[in-house]
Parts: structure tokens; sequence; C-alpha cells
């Protein structure tokens, strides 16, 4: 581990797991996953454990896509770490991703037609959606994982950058899996989705202010 003390270690898992959890609460987000258990289990109509194992398979592909790509950022960290390069392009993420939330310009990189599973697939169908879920499909959630990777990029290290990533996705992936088992608890949570905006242009101007630091680091 290359964090400078276990304080900080806590503090900065904490940060990345309350920056997933915010990304899973995004509403363009939570209500996919009911509409894919439906999908894959081939009824509208299903019980609390079926969603609940249902829900369990697509945020684990959701897990594994992100702490994948954790990896390769770390890699690539690993390899940038001793130039000044790194920190340009972790600047150049933040700055495209602020300016994406701040709708300032927008990128589409959702697959189209995406069909990998059938109607009815079950478990294996879902664990399959979660895969491409966990990077492209979102379009609320693609600036904030792609800013986690470049901060998982600047630890430098294979090891950092899957564990940040692995805990990135889990505070990503649990209020889905909550929408999948409990639908009740969408409706719960409707009320979150007046303050997207807001929490979406202090994102921004936050992923902003963060290229600036890493620039004059540079």
């Amino acid at each position: 581990m290359d964090f400078t003390s276990s304080n900080n270690l806590i503090t900065t898992l904490f940060i990345i797991f309350s920056t997933g959890l915010i990304g899973g609460l995004s509403p363009c987000t939570l209500p996919t996953v009911v509409f894919i258990s439906a999908y894959v289990s081939g009824s509208q109509s299903y019980s609390k454990k079926k969603g609940f194992v249902l829900s369990l398979a697509f945020v684990s592909g959701i897990v594994l896509m992100l702490t994948i790509l954790g990896l390769f950022a770390g890699i690539i960290g690993n390899v940038l770490m001793q130039t000044k390069i790194l920190n340009y392009f972790i600047a150049s993420v933040l700055i495209l991703m602020g300016l994406w939330i701040l709708q300032v310009i927008n990128i589409d990189i959702r697959p189209k037609n995406l069909q990998i599973t059938k109607k009815g697939s079950g478990i294996i169908g879902a664990f399959l959606l979660g895969i491409p879920f966990g990077i492209a499909a979102s379009p609320c959630t693609m600036p904030i994982t792609a800013s986690v990777l470049a901060y998982s990029a600047s630890k430098g290290s294979v090891s950092n950058g899957m564990m940040l990533m692995f805990i990135y996705a889990i505070g990503r992936s649990l209020p889905l899996l909550l929408v999948g088992t409990f639908t009740g608890f969408l409706n719960r949570i409707k009320g979150i989705g007046k303050y997207q905006g807001v929490i979406e242009k202090i994102s921004g101007i936050v992923m902003i202010i963060l290229a600036l630091y890493f620039i004059w680091k540079a």
C-alpha cells in the first residue's frame, strides 16, 4: 500500500464508497435494476428472494467489471507514475467529466442495441447484463466512474487500483441491490431526485477544481 497512513487509507476508502453510493442513488440508474430483474426473470412479478438473487447477480457483474478496470488503471498509473504525464492525464479526465456533468458537453458512449441475453435468462443473464452496465450503460454515473478510475490510476499500484474500484463498486451497487430486492424502496427515495441537479453541479465544479490541483502539482 502506498497510502501514507492507515487514517488516510480509511478516509480515502470512505470517500470512494460514498462517491459510489451517490452514483448508485442516481434517479436514472435505480429504476433500471427493476426492469432488468423483470426481464431476466421472465415475469413482472417475482418474490423478494428471487429479486435479491437476480439483483445480486446483476451487481456482481458491475463489481467484476469495475474491479477489472481498476486493475488496468493501476497498471497505467504504475507505468506513468514517474512522469508528469499522469497528472495531466488525470486532469484531462476530470475536466472532461466535470464539463459532462455540468452539461457543457454531451457524450453518449452507451452501447447501441445491446443484446447479450434473452428474456427469462435468469441469474447468468443478470450477471452478463451487469458487466457492460458497470461502465457504459448509465450516463448519470459514467462521469463519476471515469473520475474515480483516474484517481485510482494516480495511486500507481495495481492492488490499490483494484481495491479502490472494488470499494466504489460496492457503494454504487448497494442501492441497486436494495431496489431490486424491495421494489417499494424505489418509491421511498424518489425524493432524492429533486436534489440531483444541485448534486451534479457541485460534483462537476469539484472535479474541475481537482483537475486544476493535479495540473498545479505537475
